[in-house]
């Protein structure tokens, strides 16, 4: 009787309570700040155990609903909690600043929160704020934020543009991570925001750039190790001119990572160390029947001058072989090139594998794959699309390339004659890899192979047969393992 009294106690006993204070404003700071705020009620020993959260995660979407739903207001609903949140946490610091806008359109009391943040050591900074009025007003960025010298990563997500008020100098002096995303951003604030980094390690720049307006500005960072930019225009006008021009001054810059489909102007000045780039330009199709992409070669000439002594790459563009054959980019020869990823729309003609191959001359990793689907339609002249082998071997398939891996293979013609090229020359290939296609089957809710298991191994067959180059390079199908 005695055994089963103490253990239904010890069912019973608050362990959690129990915890070192220290443990338990950790558990509570992975908890939206609302939902920390409500253990108070669970006993005296909770009461004021949140107002010692290093984290604060503040969003509105939580109260404007039941207000529109009540079809009432209450002005002071979300901004009166957040006031009370500052206030009752008094002068400890603040680690984590997370504030999610949607329906909040006093700016005012925004500024007045990331002033109490920033007076708080505030050392990461996120804010994501929405404004739907026509025309919509920026949002200021204070001046206190640009001078704050604990800040060491900023997210900036906004619906509308801002004004930054930065100083002439001494800018973001611990700043290490700076995400922003901008829907119409003004190139004057975007020059401000990014003039003056000089603890700056990690840049991410997304947006949606205006149709009629100009946005150029320069990013001044010399201890940037990596560049993300992403632009993107939807649906693409077909007035749209190319008035993004980006100048980055990054000379520890090391990867490079650029997804668009505006065609912006590029120039990374000093360079030299930059070893790894990923460049998906796949949406340049949607300007196809505008004539974008025939009208860009230059920019996609200079883009990849840029970029030329990298050591690894992943592209996703049609480069050489899309179905607007008519016109080629002239790219540079990339002498240190060592992995490449080409990864190619089903339109897109297979012969940007042996092209590139030519301008690769000490590669020796690749993979590559032609069955991204294009939701764009073409006109294909077979003439020029259909794959036929170059006029001289490639030097890299002479002497260096080791591997290649091939996925969404599904044998057709074209693709096998590819395989049987790549055996033929591999002087010193050790493995090729080929992944047959997979689909997404809804019924199933999963991916499922397009090709049975017998027609898998027909294929192995097939291409075992193709003469090699390489006595001892091994033909692998992973599914047949």
């Amino acid at each position: 009787m005695g055994s089963n009294s103490k253990s239904r106690e010890a069912c019973h006993e608050d362990r959690i309570s129990g915890l070192p204070d220290a443990i338990i404003s950790h558990i509570l700071s992975f908890l939206l700040t609302r939902e920390a705020v409500r253990t108070s009620v669970l006993s005296h020993r909770w009461k004021n155990q949140w107002t010692s959260v290093p984290n604060l995660y503040l969003r509105d979407r939580e109260y404007y609903p039941l207000e529109r739903r009540l079809k009432k207001s209450d002005p002071d609903g979300f901004s009166g909690f957040v006031d009370r949140v500052l206030f009752f946490r008094g002068s400890s610091n603040i680690h984590r600043f997370r504030l999610l806008c949607l329906e909040m359109k006093d700016f005012s009391r925004i500024d007045a929160w990331i002033r109490t943040a920033i007076m708080r050591n505030v050392v990461e900074l996120d804010l994501e704020l929405y404004e739907y009025s026509n025309p919509p007003h920026p949002f200021v960025l204070p001046r206190s934020l640009f001078m704050c010298k604990t800040l060491v990563l900023l997210k900036l997500r906004l619906q509308s543009n801002f004004i930054a008020l930065a100083p002439a100098s001494d800018c973001f002096p611990s700043l290490k991570f700076l995400h922003v995303d901008v829907v119409l951003p003004d190139a004057d604030s975007m020059e401000k925001l990014f003039s003056c980094c000089p603890a700056l390690e990690d840049l991410v720049i997304e947006g949606e750039p205006g149709y009629d307006s100009v946005l150029n500005f320069e990013v001044s960072a010399p201890k940037l190790k990596r560049l993300r930019i992403s632009w993107y225009i939807v649906p693409f006008h077909q007035n749209y001119d190319r008035k993004v021009f980006i100048n980055a001054d990054v000379p520890s810059l090391e990867e490079f990572n650029l997804q668009e489909n505006i065609l912006a102007n590029y120039s990374l000045k000093n360079a030299h160390s930059l070893s790894r780039a990923k460049i998906d330009l796949v949406n340049l199709h949607s300007g196809e029947k505008f004539g974008t992409v025939r009208d860009s070669a230059d920019h996609i000439q200079w883009l990849f001058a840029e970029i030329r002594n990298v050591k690894f790459l992943s592209l996703s563009a049609p480069v050489f072989g899309g179905p607007c054959s008519v016109y080629q980019y002239h790219l540079p020869t990339f002498n240190n090139l060592n992995h490449l990823e080409l990864l190619l729309q089903n339109c897109c003609s297979l012969r940007s594998v042996t092209n590139f191959l030519q301008i690769s001359p000490k590669l020796e990793h690749l993979v590559f794959e032609n069955s991204i689907h294009c939701y764009v339609c073409h006109f294909v002249d077979k003439s020029v699309h259909e794959w036929s082998p170059p006029d001289f071997v490639p030097a890299c398939l002479l002497s260096h390339l080791k591997t290649i891996r091939i996925r969404g293979f599904q044998g057709l013609p074209d693709e096998m004659e590819v395989v049987e090229y790549l055996l033929k020359y591999g002087a010193v290939l050790n493995t090729i890899t080929i992944c047959t296609l997979e689909y997404f089957c809804e019924e199933k809710e999963m991916k499922c192979p397009l090709l049975g298991l017998r027609e898998e191994v027909k294929l192995l067959q097939t291409i075992s047969m193709f003469p090699r180059a390489s006595k001892t390079c091994q033909i692998v199908f992973p599914k047949l393992k």
